[in-house]
């Protein structure tokens, strides 16, 4: 993927999404996301509302296929309505949320 590419699913994503209620709101991309990844969760979320005016299975249907894209490259969003912000950031690999919840229930072993 190119940077122009990059930037112009960025811009389409801020013209679909950061207008009415969302329109004072800023994105911030964490420096620890890729700008691919960036791109590619920015791209899946406009389709995914754009998907939401279809019926309810197709709608279901792509969220679910974008939520699973999301967690396979490690990436999440996250709306702060106080601080009018949107974020993308790297999430931590569920193994590793299992295995530190392991540790502060049964200690180190």
């Amino acid at each position: 993927m190119t940077k122009e590419d990059i930037e112009k699913i960025i811009e389409s994503w801020k013209n679909h999404l950061l207008t009415g209620e969302l329109e004072n709101y800023k994105l911030e991309i964490g420096k620890d996301v890729s700008q691919e990844f960036a791109a590619i969760a920015l791209y899946l979320d406009s389709r995914t509302v754009k998907a939401s005016g279809e019926i309810e299975e197709y709608y279901e249907g792509y969220r679910s296929a974008a939520l699973d894209i999301l967690n396979l490259i490690g990436v999440d969003i996250a709306q702060d309505d106080q601080l009018k912000v949107i974020s993308l950031y790297k999430k931590e690999p569920e193994d590793d949320k299992e295995e530190e919840l392991k540790r502060n229930i049964w200690g180190s072993q």
